[in-house]
């Protein structure tokens, strides 16, 4: 947690091996271990900015990331059943038929394209999920309602880390 601009999404960055560790020192470990080649194929990564299709509906949306990040050995079947268990965990099924929307359609509330947005890094069940300010964009109470979303996903063992530029939500 921290002000804009003090280093929360490049220590994030760092932690889940999205940028390079040229000019940095030391070791990330994890469990106590170095971490492995493959590591990254094993952690999720919400961006501060989301990346849905405004014109596809939250279910889609997910759907569409099963489909092209999932290996080909999943069955449509059971891509399918993925992505409604997510939508499940989520609490997103009122709107998962309800199109995302854009800035000139209307769509679904911003927590609920914030957590079609986490959705679509769930379906790949990862070991961690980095989430770079999840709550940034919202008013109080969609932000809320991400941050009791993610409360319910860390209470089932998902590991999540992620970092705030608003301190209220911490308890």
């Amino acid at each position: 947690m921290g002000p804009t601009g003090c280093g929360k999404s490049s220590l994030l960055d760092l932690l889940a091996d999205r940028k390079d560790r040229q000019g940095f020192e030391g070791e990330i470990l994890l469990n106590g271990q170095i971490r492995t080649q493959n590591y990254k194929y094993h952690v999720g990564y919400v961006v501060q900015d989301d990346i849905v299709s405004g014109n596809l509906t939250v279910k889609e949306n997910i759907m569409f990331s099963a489909n092209v990040r999932l290996s080909t050995e999943y069955s449509t079947i059971e891509k399918s059943k993925t992505v409604d268990d997510v939508i499940v965990q989520l609490g997103l099924e009122k709107c998962a038929d309800t199109v995302v929307g854009t800035e000139f359609k209307r769509g679904v509330s911003g927590g609920e394209r914030k957590r079609t947005n986490i959705g679509m890094e769930l379906v790949l069940s990862p070991r961690i999920l980095f989430l770079d300010e999840p709550t940034t964009g919202l008013d109080s109470s969609m932000a809320r309602s991400v941050m009791e979303c993610l409360q319910k996903l860390s209470r089932t063992g998902r590991k999540l880390l992620f970092n705030l530029n608003r301190f209220y939500f911490i308890e």
